[in-house]
């Protein structure tokens, strides 16, 4: 390994863990701390305490930059997630609402019931619930007391010593609150979510100037701030118009990238959004999700179904499957059914189904929701994905990869780069620096063993019609 700098150092908070790496100018990660995020999960979803969470990333960048002198800081982090906090005092007024968080339901059905043109669970209405808790009267927001942000945000404002208040257009293009054609917050909806734009973050492209990091020794800039399923799609080289890539993280995240246009038609199947910002220009993308697939995972080691995620290769035989059906819904459902309140279901389980049988159900119910988003985004955009790139941590289980590969019926490439998000943040640092672009590695084809047994799609939309009917009976029940 290259230990000569420069060095960065990548940032990347996801849902349930903080990773940071001091990354050399080939891209190779010579260092890296990792930290579980404090959470609190209950029925209305996943937040976090803002405070801990400030407290847990100084520790780990200022333990690295003890030992590693680094050229600057860039940032991957979770999107449409939302908080807000004392201008003064840096203090988070509430919690940190997740992108899965699901309290705000009854206030977006009273502002769609309004008029008001939103999408529900973005951080818009997020923003909206907090300041209702925390400034009911809207009087510490009127007298410039507050600040609203997104994840980067927050994590730039305490970087920064409480300095800097921005935000880049890729996290702003997922808050329900940006309009992709002028590159600028949505005044209108804001007016009508009573959000005064004062509170926001100043925008930027994902390359800020001028910007350092005064909270930690030596004050290292800030170079790269971007969310992490782009810096994902940047580090996997998906650069051009066409092409696509699938993160199997926490949730199941496909993107695509559709040129310097914004999406041209949204839909409950597929969403506009940024790839990419840079002072040179902006790339646009649309996006599709499977909401639990790292998280079904950890729900069945949690369970004591597997001890760890390196046990599916033992325990699931892609050659054999049975009777077992799994609906990931642990967060809900999202494409094309968008049914928060639906919850994960096993159908067709017996006496004889074990540990083996249950991680191979759920496998299948997230390769069967993987092949629904790419065929749902086809539609969508009128364009085969011909060849899509995939990381995240279950791409490690061959197992899984295998399944995948018989189901998809698409050309697959495999990422040398498990955690592409990381790589993709550090090559837009190296952009700033002027160091040679680095490329986003070759990549695998995938190609399924012998004798694998594809997915049962087929009982797997059976499963899913009757847990949405279900959740709609339930939903009619508790309304009643």
């Amino acid at each position: 390994m290259n230990l000569t700098g420069p060095f960065v150092l990548v940032i990347d908070l996801g849902t349930t863990s903080l990773r940071s790496s001091v990354v050399n100018a080939t891209g190779a990660v010579c260092a890296w701390r990792q930290s579980s995020v404090p959470e609190s999960r209950d029925g209305d979803g996943l937040s976090w305490d803002g405070g801990a969470l400030a407290l847990r990333v100084l520790a780990d960048v200022r333990a690295l930059t003890a030992e590693w002198v680094v050229a600057g800081i860039a940032i991957a982090n979770q999107r449409a997630t939302a908080l807000i906090w004392d201008a003064r005092t840096g203090e988070p007024c509430g919690p940190v609402l997740s992108w899965s968080d699901n309290r705000t339901r009854n206030l977006d059905r009273t502002l769609r019931a309004q008029g008001v043109a939103m999408v529900p669970g973005l951080s818009a209405s997020k923003w909206r619930w907090l300041l209702d808790a925390a400034d009911p009267d809207g009087a510490r927001a009127r007298a410039g007391e507050l600040r609203a942000g997104t994840l980067e945000s927050w994590l730039v404002w305490v970087l920064s010593d409480g300095t800097v208040h921005i935000s880049d257009h890729v996290n702003a293009s997922h808050t329900g609150l940006f309009d992709l054609a002028t590159l600028d917050w949505n005044h209108v909806l804001a007016r009508d979510l009573n959000l005064d734009t004062s509170l926001l973050p100043r925008l930027t492209s994902c390359l800020p100037e001028s910007i350092t990091a005064d909270a930690i020794t030596g004050s290292p800039p800030i170079l790269a701030m971007i969310g992490d399923q782009q810096a994902s799609l940047y580090g996997q080289g998906c650069i051009d118009p066409g092409t696509a890539k699938i993160t199997f993280g926490t949730s199941g995240v496909l993107n695509m990238v559709v040129g310097n246009s914004p999406f041209a038609k949204p839909s409950r199947a597929a969403f506009g959004n940024v790839a990419l910002s840079t002072p040179e220009g902006v790339s646009f993308g649309t996006e599709a999700s499977v909401m639990a697939v790292g998280s079904a995972i950890e729900w069945l080691i949690r369970l004591g179904v597997m001890p760890e995620a390196a046990a599916i290769d033992r325990i699931v035989d892609p050659a054999v499957r049975g009777d077992a059906l799994f609906v990931a819904a642990l967060d809900g459902l999202g494409v094309p059914h968008w049914q928060p309140r639906a919850r994960a279901s096993f159908f067709g389980l017996s006496g004889a189904t074990g540990p083996g049988e249950l991680t191979r159900a759920v496998l299948d119910g997230v390769v069967s929701g993987t092949a629904d988003i790419i065929e749902h985004m086809e539609q969508a955009t009128s364009q085969r994905l011909e060849k899509i790139s995939i990381d995240g941590g279950l791409t490690r289980s061959d197992a899984f990869c295998a399944i995948l590969a018989a189901t998809i019926g698409r050309p697959l490439h495999r990422s040398p780069n498990a955690e592409a998000t990381t790589r993709g943040a550090a090559m837009l640092a190296h952009r700033a620096l002027g160091l040679p672009t680095l490329t986003g590695g070759e990549t695998t084809p995938l190609v399924a063993p012998q004798g694998t047994l594809a997915a049962d799609r087929d009982g797997w939309h059976d499963a899913v019609t009757l847990t949405v009917e279900h959740t709609k009976n339930r939903i009619r029940k508790d309304t009643s």
